[in-house]
């Protein structure tokens, strides 16, 4: 017989974030130094409590969208990416816009203007509402298709089997996701896949 032994978890307090949401939260603080507060942030700029209400404390000011700026402000887009219509929003407020987008994020926007390019359908594997999901999704709108769960692969359409790509959030499940590439492959076997891993 043997000993049973024991395993123990430990989870660091704070715990940290990637270098992507790393970088963002550096901008938001570079930007304070030189503007001076206030600098509003679209959406937080990491779902960190402590790291937003720290910036608060600084100046920064969160907001949801880019209309509840005061015209000629600065704005720092986060880490999550916003589409081109919210560029254009800023543009059109006289905005001073800072995009604090992570370059993971940011090279998946490239993909999805690329593949769209190639008239390619995409079919993009993410959680419907989320920030990083409504950026990819406006890089290209007419291509792309949310594939937020299993169920939904039974209702998408493509135009041509042989030109259809998917794409991911980058802070999904590496497991959870490849078991929808699984499925996605089952329902469309000639379905690529992006050139290189995009989750972090």
């Amino acid at each position: 017989m043997t000993a049973a032994t024991t395993k123990r978890v430990l989870l660091a307090k704070p715990r940290g974030y990637c270098a992507g949401v790393d970088r963002a939260v550096l901008a938001v603080e570079k930007a304070l130094e030189k503007y001076g507060a206030p600098i509003y942030v679209r959406k937080e700029i990491v779902h960190n409590k402590h790291v937003v209400s720290t910036l608060e404390s600084k100046g920064a000011i969160f907001v949801q969208e880019t209309d509840e700026v005061p015209e000629g402000s600065v704005v720092i887009f986060s880490a999550h990416g916003v589409s081109p219509v919210v560029h254009e929003q800023a543009k059109e407020r006289n905005l001073r816009a800072i995009d604090a987008t992570c370059p993971l994020v940011t090279k998946v926007h490239a993909e999805a203007r690329r593949f769209a390019a190639n008239d390619y359908d995409i079919l993009l594997i993410g959680h419907e509402g989320h920030e990083e999901v409504e950026g990819t999704l406006g890089e290209a709108p007419h291509r792309t298709q949310l594939v937020d769960n299993t169920d939904d692969i039974a209702s998408l359409q493509v135009r041509d089997e042989s030109r259809v790509v998917w794409l991911s959030q980058t802070t999904l499940s590496v497991d959870e996701t490849l078991e929808t590439v699984d499925k996605l492959k089952a329902r469309f076997p000639l379905l690529q896949s992006p050139p290189s891993d995009d989750i972090c």
